[in-house]
């Protein structure tokens, strides 16, 4: 499986350390990483609203210029998105109550260690083999997941299924629904043969 892993911090030291613990991590796994860097949180922001998905983002709390917390309210409220695992990243202690209502699944303060890193990524890829409210699909012999309660309908055109998203976002690949149908929970429904309804 590959796991997008997004870093937004405005100091490139700290990008290129974190950076360098994750390829190291991911040396060791069957499990691939694809990084994106950002040392803005304008730049995250207008990457996410474009559509670029990651499944774990390690968030800065004070970006140079933005605020990491106001960012994970975007993530959460504005683009809906409640599984993406957000990690704040900060050598200030004093965020915790503010970060209750963003749900993120941990605070790492700096200086942190690869073996703390390494431990917060192999709890956040167990959870996600473990959990099946995500649908996995394949593209050019990638796996890829979205979330169920994501996804608004399947659709066929020709050789290809597009998955029609909440957010307006689509995904499409090469399938048949026919086969993707038997992959689905049962408040999945088949309309016709064109359509599969959440």
């Amino acid at each position: 499986m590959i796991y997008r892993i997004g870093i937004c911090d405005d100091e490139q030291l700290t990008c290129s350390e974190l950076e360098n613990y994750i390829n190291e991590i991911f040396e060791c796994k069957d499990d691939k990483a694809e990084i994106y860097v950002w040392n803005s949180g304008e730049a995250l922001k207008k990457d996410i609203s474009n559509g670029v998905k990651i499944d774990i983002l390690f968030l800065d709390i004070e970006l140079l210029d933005s605020n990491g917390i106001e960012l994970g309210k975007y993530i959460r409220n504005y683009m809906k998105n409640m599984s993406m695992n957000i990690v704040y990243i900060s050598s200030m202690t004093e965020y915790a109550m503010e970060l209750f209502k963003i749900h993120p699944y941990d605070f790492v303060v700096k200086p942190f260690d690869k073996n703390e890193i390494e431990n917060l990524i192999d709890e956040m890829c167990g959870y996600y083999k473990q959990d099946n409210k995500h649908f996995k699909y394949c593209v050019y012999g990638k796996t890829n997941m979205v979330m169920m309660r994501d996804i608004k309908y399947f659709e066929s055109r020709g050789r290809h299924i597009i998955i029609n998203l909440v957010d307006n976002q689509s995904i499409q690949y090469v399938g048949q629904l026919k086969n993707e149908i038997k992959k689905l929970p049962l408040n999945f429904v088949e309309i016709g043969k064109s359509y599969i309804i959440n």
